[in-house]
């Protein structure tokens, strides 16, 4: 498969992905790493629900998706979803290909330490910070935007406003 967009975005599949994103992806397939959805048959078929037509939709545990990137050579592009830094930055540990990552939404939910709202669409906490941090340190370029269209914010941009 050919990552043409790996996105970071709590929310996963929702009308910015399927509007927007597959577009600017020139997606022909769209792949959602996330264990807790990969072990649940309700939100896998809610989520699959919202694509499209002719787009398929795999939905990996981490495990699964780094065995999946590893064995597959195929050049179908493909559009990453993962809920969050964390998440991201342990996939890239386990040796899944490190690559562009785009930060889109990530709200102020389920937070231990309440986030801190840096754009309009993105509230983070010290361990996002950090987990950015070691991304970009693996070898990862970092952008934030909403939409492709939006101009993008560097780290060090999200960084400053965080600190501010």
């Amino acid at each position: 498969m050919n990552i043409t967009v790996f996105r970071i975005d709590d929310r996963l599949i929702h009308g910015q992905v399927i509007t927007r994103w597959i577009g600017h992806a020139e997606a022909k397939r769209i792949v959602v790493i996330d264990d807790r959805v990969a072990a649940d048959p309700t939100q896998q078929m809610l989520l699959k629900f919202a694509v499209p037509g002719g787009i398929a939709v795999d939905i990996l545990s981490k495990e699964a998706a780094v065995q999946r990137f590893r064995d597959d050579t195929g050049s179908e592009n493909t559009l990453v979803l993962v809920r969050n830094p964390l998440e991201a930055g342990a996939l890239f540990s386990m040796g899944f290909p490190v690559c562009a990552v785009n930060v889109g939404n990530i709200s102020n939910t389920s937070s231990s330490t309440e986030r801190k709202k840096v754009l309009d669409y993105l509230y983070l906490e010290e361990q996002d910070i950090a987990a950015l941090q070691r991304i970009r340190e693996a070898g990862a370029a970092i952008d934030f935007r909403a939409v492709p269209t939006e101009s993008p914010k560097t780290l060090d941009d999200i960084i400053a406003r965080y600190n501010a």
